[in-house]
């Protein structure tokens, strides 16, 4: 009697289990069980080339486009928060008559970005870069000519600013310390044009009259008072090993070819012949 009352549970047992086991396969088979899945969320990059000698004002227009982070947005963090985790930063002077903060930091070069991404992970891109293209070897050049690495940005700035080629850079740069060792002024067009246009859009001209003291070089004997674009590793390169040179001018023509004169009448005479006067 045990005996079959046992069998009668191994019995039940085993058929409580396939029905089980049948409901589960049912189940999977139609779905009812079927895992969740979870699509990975895109989202939208964009990939951008800033060249050399773009100044600050036209990258950050160049982000707005492209619906990376909106203009104002990036100059007000460009402006107005500290990056002093990267140590380039440092360099930089916190000089109230300088107009931008990071012109001459925002390394050119192609770069990913996300759409709509925050404007300080914007510019964090830039200075990581940047912080990284300005080596320890650099910094030792700038101190060994006897300036500071924001010196020498300023230098390069004017250098690709004024249209140098890789092949006349040092030649310019050279020039650019003559007039300076000289005390004369520089008189570079590049510095006019940054006040009267970068500089200008942004402050407006009621409050433009400082900025052409301390930029523009027709009126001042020194270096501009910042960068005026953001050169690229020739000009850089070009800053810190300058040829020697007795030149103390220089100008261009329409089809990019310089003209070098150690006189100011000489210069004049070149002028002519490259079509400017």
């Amino acid at each position: 009697m045990r005996n079959v009352k046992n069998l009668k549970f191994v019995i039940i047992t085993i058929l409580a289990i396939a029905v089980l086991v049948c409901g589960v396969l049912v189940g999977y088979k139609t779905g009812i069980f079927e895992e969740e899945t979870t699509e990975p969320v895109t989202i939208p990059t964009t990939k951008i080339t800033f060249i050399e000698g773009i100044t600050l004002t036209e990258a950050f227009k160049l982000l707005d486009e492209n619906g990376v982070a909106t203009y104002d947005s990036l100059m007000n963090v460009a402006q107005n928060y500290s990056f002093t985790n990267y140590p380039i930063y440092s360099e930089i002077p916190q000089d109230e008559n300088r107009c931008f903060k990071l012109e001459g930091y925002l390394f050119p070069d192609t770069y990913d970005f996300f759409l709509d991404e925050a404007p300080e992970s914007v510019i964090n891109r830039f200075l990581s870069n940047t912080d990284v293209k300005i080596t320890d070897e650099m910094k030792a050049r700038a101190s060994e000519l006897g300036y500071s690495m924001d010196e020498i940005i300023i230098i390069a700035s004017v250098i690709q600013a004024e249209g140098a080629f890789s092949d006349d850079a040092a030649t310019i740069a050279g020039i650019i310390y003559n007039r300076l060792e000289e005390d004369m002024k520089l008189q570079m067009d590049s510095t006019y044009f940054y006040v009267e246009e970068d500089i200008a859009s942004f402050v407006g001209e009621e409050n433009i009259e400082s900025y052409r003291e301390t930029y523009d070089t027709y009126e001042r004997y020194s270096l501009p008072q910042g960068p005026v674009c953001n050169p690229g590793t020739f000009a850089i390169n070009a800053a810190l090993y300058p040829e020697e040179t007795d030149y103390y001018y220089f100008c261009h023509d329409k089809e990019g070819n310089t003209y070098y004169a150690k006189t100011y009448s000489e210069h004049l005479r070149n002028c002519d012949k490259a079509g400017l006067q």
